[in-house]
């Protein structure tokens, strides 16, 4: 017990620390001493209360948004388009048109456009049992040729499935241009395109060169952007992020469902979110949203996060929860898992569950998935739809209505370490008190003179220093 008083007292004599050293000197007048140790206490609480103050502001004020005005430097991206085929009133499944209403005509009609319930499946049909759903899907469903004819941005004329490439979404597969989600196939196409280039160089035309260059950009070199598009019939339209995807509870002012015959002319405004770079360091439950390239183990339909890849997840995981398989549309999942007619009929009894979605603390039917947003989805407006009818194919264009003047910032107000370098702010991140680190050190040097080499200074005089 008489060490530990000594190495106390020598430490108190030898620390840096304000005003200690005089608590410990005897040769001092007990009220002297006694005065030292009230301020030190004083000091320490008030530094222990900022301390306390500081750690709050990170844990709910680590994000501020900004309005930012410096449009004159942007790239505006354009939004993702998909086009996805609807079912047809004069499609026939069957070798026999004029029985329309036969239990194959039927069911093949439910299943090859699937969007969450099979009525026919319920119907006794031994001959639909043995059908292959995706083999059916892959004959009847159309190409990209077969679906969109012309296609052109800002005059400039280009192939319409070169740019528009397929994705799988749980409406089957659709053909979208600008999306995350297929530019590792646009990679494997411009390798090709470049090897084919070199090669019948004097047979290309200088036209679908130009074509092929073609980047959905708009800035003020090349102003407000516009697609045209025009399509052999009927067709859903979706206007997303490049990192959403096509789903069923997707915002019905962004999808419009294109008649053949019908033209639809479009006007949109933009509203981007740029994101500071320290914005990564920050915890996803401090900043509520996540950049498409964190995706989760549990993230299996989709390779990039989005709150619509989430959510098509949710609906996957629903459907094995409740009916131990998911439908035959349902992207990248095996087809160990697809259902077979008992499994439709399962997933239409479970219609209002798993295709609606709503918060906690509600009875009604749906699911409540854990989705964050997306740190970079832009915020859409379409402004005017002008509508009317063509006598050949549908036509479809979609312009901004000018270049956005301001766009949302995501900025840091409190990180992890503000003046150290990236390499020991990754090394410290899981320290409880590296959010407010410099908050912490600035406040402990304030208010008694206190500093990492302080702790070092603590361990050598307590425990190292032998006498």
């Amino acid at each position: 017990m008489s060490s530990v008083c000594r190495n106390l007292r020598f430490y108190l004599k030898n620390t840096n620390l304000h005003g200690l050293k005089y608590v410990a000197d005897e040769s001092k007048h007990p009220l002297f001493r006694m005065f030292w140790l009230a301020i030190f206490i004083m000091f320490g609480m008030a530094m222990l209360r900022i301390f306390r103050g500081s750690y709050e502001s990170f844990q709910h004020n680590a994000i501020s948004f900004v309005t930012e005005t410096t449009y004159l430097d942007w790239n505006t991206t354009f939004p993702a388009i998909s086009v996805c085929e609807i079912t047809s009133s004069e499609t026939f499944w069957t070798a026999e048109p004029n029985e329309s209403y036969s239990p194959v005509q039927q069911f093949l009609s439910d299943i090859i456009f699937f969007t969450g319930s099979c009525y026919s499946c319920s119907t006794p049909c031994s001959e639909c049992e043995k059908l292959n759903y995706r083999e059916m899907v892959n004959r009847f469903r159309k190409k990209c040729s077969q679906l969109m004819k012309h296609c052109r941005w800002n005059d400039i004329s280009f192939n319409c499935c070169d740019k528009f490439l397929p994705l799988e979404t749980e409406y089957g597969r659709c053909f979208s241009i600008n999306s995350l989600h297929t530019r590792w196939v646009i990679k494997i196409i411009v390798q090709y395109l470049a090897f084919c280039t070199l090669i019948f160089y004097y047979w290309n035309a200088s036209s679908s060169i130009e074509g092929s260059n073609v980047e959905l950009i708009s800035n003020r070199k090349t102003g407000p952007g516009e697609l045209y598009i025009e399509t052999s019939d009927d067709i859903r339209l979706y206007i997303h992020a490049p990192e959403d995807v096509p789903f069923i509870n997707s915002d019905p002012d962004q999808r419009k469902d294109v008649m053949l015959g019908e033209s639809h002319s479009i006007i949109i405004n933009i509203i981007e979110i740029a994101n500071d770079e320290n914005v990564k360091n920050v915890p996803v439950e401090k900043r509520q949203c996540l950049f498409p390239g964190e995706k989760s183990a549990e993230l299996k339909v989709h390779s990039y996060y989005s709150y619509s890849t989430c959510i098509v997840q949710c609906h996957a995981d629903a459907h094995a929860r409740l009916c131990n398989c998911t439908h035959h549309l349902m992207p990248v999942l095996g087809k160990d898992t697809f259902c077979d007619m008992k499994g439709l009929q399962c997933l239409t009894d479970y219609f209002e569950t798993v295709n609606r979605l709503h918060a906690k603390g509600f009875d009604k039917p749906g699911l409540v998935c854990e989705c964050v947003p997306s740190c970079v989805e832009p915020e859409y407006k379409i402004v005017s739809e002008r509508k009317g009818l063509k006598s050949a194919a549908s036509e479809i264009s979609i312009r901004l209505q000018s270049l956005p003047t301001f766009r949302f910032k995501r900025n840091v107000v409190r990180t992890t370490m503000d003046l150290v370098g990236e390499l020991a702010q990754r090394e410290l991140l899981t320290c409880i008190f590296t959010p407010s680190l410099v908050s912490i050190g600035g406040t402990a040097g304030l208010f008694i003179g206190a500093s990492l080499l302080s702790i070092v200074e603590m361990i050598y005089l307590l425990l190292i220093r032998k006498y």
